[in-house]
């Protein structure tokens, strides 16, 4: 389905996202919403409804908060595949278990298909360029700072995208 063929991140979002895309996760609410009420509503008949909210807010501040305010941060299916299935846990009930299932194929299907790519995409490679010291680093860094390059469109400096603009200068996560 051509119009699911798009990521979570906030430039794609908002400026790329298809009207039937939109459509698509309004008429899902309804259906998350739903589960995640069972969940802690199971987790609360059963005593545990404090551990599970502290199990998944310590998860979230270790795996999701340290990443989201980049501007490059893509929330790929595989990552929260594997964030929401290791949560969804309860041994005794089909919707649970329904729940981690669909998610775990999730997190495999993006693995075995795509690849484990970095969610910071273009911030992270840049990253392990400059910190690894690559050579091919040192030319761009020094041909960013040459003024004779000023006109060279050769040489761009990497510009972060700007979800609330929609400008990107031709980043596509």
């Amino acid at each position: 389905i051509r119009f699911l063929q798009h990521s979570v991140s906030l430039f794609e979002m908002h400026c790329v996202w298809p009207w039937q895309l939109w459509v698509f996760v309004v008429a899902l609410i309804p259906l998350i919403t739903n589960l995640i009420f069972l969940h802690l509503k199971y987790a609360y008949h059963n005593g545990i409804i404090l551990m599970k909210v502290v199990e998944l807010l310590v998860c979230a501040l270790f795996f999701i908060a340290p990443l989201a305010p980049s501007p490059y941060f893509h929330l790929h299916h595989w990552y929260f595949g594997w964030f929401i299935g290791m949560h969804a846990n309860f041994p005794d009930a089909w919707w649970s278990r329904a729940v981690m299932a669909y998610c775990w194929g999730l997190y495999i299907n993006g693995i075995a298909v795509y690849g484990r790519d970095p969610v910071l995409t273009c911030e992270y490679s840049y990253f392990l360029s400059v910190d690894q010291g690559c050579p091919y680093m040192d030319c761009y860094q020094e041909a960013l700072l040459d003024n004779t390059h000023a006109t060279n469109q050769t040489v761009k400096q990497m510009i972060t995208p700007n979800w609330k603009n929609c400008s990107a200068d031709s980043y596509h996560p």
